[in-house]
């Protein structure tokens, strides 16, 4: 810091030194042709018995300094005109001689003077651009610095063994024991295993990756982190720049969150199956009535017993399970669920040589119901045209949106061969369905918890479905 307080003011004093010089040109220019002048003048008017020639060096030097070599030697060759109007002597030769003499020192000294006086500029100009660097590259530092130091993710630098170089307060608390200790000089390779295999000496020289891993803390807790590393440089030259985020929070939240979904859905599901199961009681119920009126049948046990079978089934399927703590006016954001929908389906139907059509809705309108869920209805019926377009010319998802006051509709349409059996296509347990047989099923069950549907709709050609929503306002 002491040098940098010193050098800031011979940094001034050269930038007005080189101000100074610029302003003054004219100034010395002037004052040279006036000491020119002066010297003829005395030469002239007191006919001295000695020459002032020696003098003339010095309104070239001042010309020299603030003019180029070619007005500086021509002002030489006039101060040299201007000495030999007062040479004593008729020698001709002698003049000549004294003339090329003066021209070759006044020229010679006018020169080296414009030569130092462009190299001392162009140093000067040099030193200030440093200076400027230096100072821009200090101002950079200091923001990445306060960048780093505030930034929630951890960030630092390892060498080859390692070995900490640099971390920003969040990797300290991140990686550190209590207590804030610094992590400077200690070995992070055990705690994060996934900088251990970018500095593996088999690893790429350069080395641009993110990474989602597990690492461990300083008293050997384990949680999952997402990573952005790079390496550079080999041999004990190379060196790791890396950016950890703990994911602790975003695992837990999203984990919760898919249990909540699996409950919704389960209770969803047993709803509807139990529902069905209702229907079924009811219709053995009529049969049992109708055998009842047989007096051959009415009075055997097995009557009896069928009754009884009919009654506890009944009971099993009537019981209501306990509705979801989670509001029920849920509101979700249309244009948001599409995107999704989007960014998650879009690279399969690609990967086959397909296309993703999808018609973003005007404005931002709002549907009653919870976002996930929507997307998982979606996303099932995305993937079950993807299942069906398989080994098609040209296969296409086309989503198209509907809206009313009362409900969105999106409609969900491909380029397959459609619905073979439209009867069966809502039945759980279908025989022919390729996994369970309740993916429509369970969609169903989602839209019309909140009083929407889902509608398969004739077509000819393809196959399509319709998600109705309840339009929702937007939110507060």
């Amino acid at each position: 810091m002491a040098v940098t307080a010193e050098a800031a003011p011979s940094d001034r004093s050269a930038r007005r030194a080189l101000v100074a010089l610029a302003s003054s040109r004219n100034g010395r220019v002037g004052a040279a042709a006036a000491l020119v002048l002066c010297l003829v003048a005395l030469e002239w008017r007191w006919h001295l018995g000695y020459s002032l020639g020696i003098f003339y060096v010095f309104p070239v030097i001042l010309v020299a300094s603030a003019l180029p070599r070619g007005p500086t030697f021509l002002f030489a060759v006039g101060c040299v005109w201007a000495r030999s109007l007062f040479i004593p002597g008729d020698d001709v030769v002698d003049h000549v001689l004294r003339s090329a003499m003066a021209l070759l020192a006044y020229g010679g000294i006018g020169l080296l003077v414009v030569e130092q006086t462009r190299n001392r500029r162009a140093l000067l100009a040099a030193y200030d651009g440093l200076r400027l660097e230096k100072e821009l590259r200090q101002r950079a530092e200091l923001q990445l610095r306060a960048l780093a130091d505030s930034s929630p993710a951890a960030i630092l630098t390892l060498d080859r063994r390692g070995d900490v170089l640099a971390a920003n307060r969040a990797a300290t608390a991140l990686l550190g024991p209590e207590g804030g200790e610094t992590i400077l000089g200690r070995n992070l390779l055990e705690q994060v295993p996934v900088f251990a295999q970018a500095l593996d000496a088999g690893a790429p020289k350069s080395l641009r990756a993110s990474a989602s891993a597990w690492a461990r803390r300083a008293d050997g807790h384990p949680f999952p982190v997402t990573t952005w590393f790079s390496t550079h440089g080999e041999g004990d030259g190379r060196y790791l720049a890396g950016i950890l985020v703990d994911m602790s929070e975003e695992l837990r939240e999203r984990d919760l969150e898919a249990f909540r979904q699996l409950n919704e859905h389960h209770r969803l599901l047993a709803g509807s199956v139990s529902h069905e199961i209702r229907n079924l009681c009811s219709a053995i119920r009529v049969v049992h009535t109708n055998l009842g009126a047989l007096p051959a049948v009415a009075g055997t046990a097995d009557y009896a017993a069928l009754g009884t079978l009919v009654d506890s089934l009944s009971k099993i399927a009537s019981v209501r399970l306990r509705e979801s703590s989670r509001p029920a006016l849920a509101v979700a954001r249309l244009r948001h669920v599409l995107k999704q929908l989007v960014v998650v389906v879009e690279p399969d139907w690609l990967d086959i040589g397909g296309a993703v059509v999808w018609e973003r809705p005007s404005g931002d309108p709002y549907v009653r119901g919870d976002a996930h869920d929507l997307l998982q209805v979606l996303l099932n019926l995305a993937y079950n045209s993807l299942r069906a377009v398989q080994g098609r010319e040209r296969p296409t998802l086309t989503v198209e949106v509907a809206i009313d006051p009362v409900n969105t509709v999106i409609r969900v349409i491909d380029s397959g061969p459609g619905v073979a059996d439209v009867a069966a296509l809502f039945q759980p347990f279908r025989p022919d369905a390729d996994g369970t047989g309740l993916g429509l099923y369970t969609s169903r069950a989602i839209l019309r918890s909140i009083d929407g549907d889902l509608r398969h709709v004739p077509t000819a050609a393809g196959c399509r479905f319709d998600v109705v929503v309840p339009t929702a306002p937007a939110p507060e």
